[in-house]
């Protein structure tokens, strides 16, 4: 792959997210992480699954704070980033703590702030959001240069995937995605994709680009009980996983929201400003 064609002035920032929990999400974050620093790049990945976070959890890495203490504590970067043997880094997002679930304009104004100033530091930033269409979902997700979606041939996750990209689309002006069908053959992902394509196609203004499918393998999850990733020797999935990945890694950056950490800020302080003004006038609307 051509790995210098991501370096740039600043860090392509990727998200990460399912409409349904359970699709591999984490999964694929980690290991797109791991196949980008194999390939020469500075890479950070964000657990922004806030509240229930588990980056840390599949890694098998011991952390000893998290994003809280960034918000709460007044912590630095540096005291929070864990340095993983796959070779990247992680900040750790909060299991289990319920103020993080939902974010106010402050809270999220200095998560970006930090992150903004430590851009430097990284070709490519990853966002591992939560499932589903919250605030914090949105939020991460409207404001990286690039959202890749992640589902499964389940009608369930079918239906929650086209849910978030309509969401994305209609709330957040998010007209391109990602596309990546996990637990499938090759077939069943084409199909599951085509499907999705004709829902979105037919509804909503927007443009998928299929990165391709993950077959289900015995090996997947073996690596997911033992805390680790996979390697070439996990039968055909790992090596499949890194040419995909490769792939993925090569397509062009959208020049339109490519200024990274720059646009990744002025984005979504934007769009949360434009929420809060909405919020106002309908508050005053209903006071008069």
């Amino acid at each position: 792959m051509n790995a210098p064609g991501l370096k740039s002035a600043s860090p392509r920032v990727i998200s990460v997210s399912s409409g349904k929990g359970g699709v591999g999400k984490t999964f694929m974050t980690v290991h797109l992480a791991a196949q980008a620093a194999r390939n020469g790049l500075k890479v950070l990945v964000i657990d922004a699954d806030l509240g229930l976070a588990n980056v840390d959890v599949m890694l098998g890495i011991h952390t000893t704070g998290t994003i809280r203490d960034l918000l709460a504590d007044g912590a630095v970067l540096d005291d929070l980033i864990v340095h993983c043997p796959q070779g990247f880094d992680v900040l750790p997002g909060g299991s289990g703590i319920y103020e993080l679930t939902s974010l106010n304009t402050g809270e999220q104004q200095l998560i970006l702030d930090t992150l903004r100033d430590a851009g430097h530091l990284y070709d490519l930033i990853l966002i591992d959001t939560a499932a589903g269409i919250g605030d914090n979902v949105l939020y991460f997700a409207s404001a990286s240069e690039t959202a890749l979606v992640v589902l499964t041939p389940d009608p369930t996750s079918l239906t929650d995937a086209y849910a978030l990209i309509k969401v994305l689309s209609q709330q957040r002006d998010v007209r391109r995605f990602m596309v990546l069908v996990n637990q499938t053959d090759e077939l069943e992902g084409h199909i599951t994709f085509k499907r999705l394509l004709s829902v979105t196609d037919r509804y909503l203004d927007v443009y998928l680009d299929f990165v391709g499918y993950v077959p289900q393998h015995p090996s997947v999850r073996k690596a997911i009980q033992q805390q680790r990733l996979l390697t070439d020797m996990d039968s055909a999935v790992g090596p499949h996983l890194n040419k995909l990945f490769d792939k993925l890694l090569d397509r062009p950056r959208d020049n339109s929201r490519s200024s990274g950490l720059q646009f990744f800020w002025e984005h979504s302080l934007a769009s949360t400003l434009d929420d809060n003004s909405s919020e106002t006038v309908q508050a005053q609307g209903v006071s008069q």
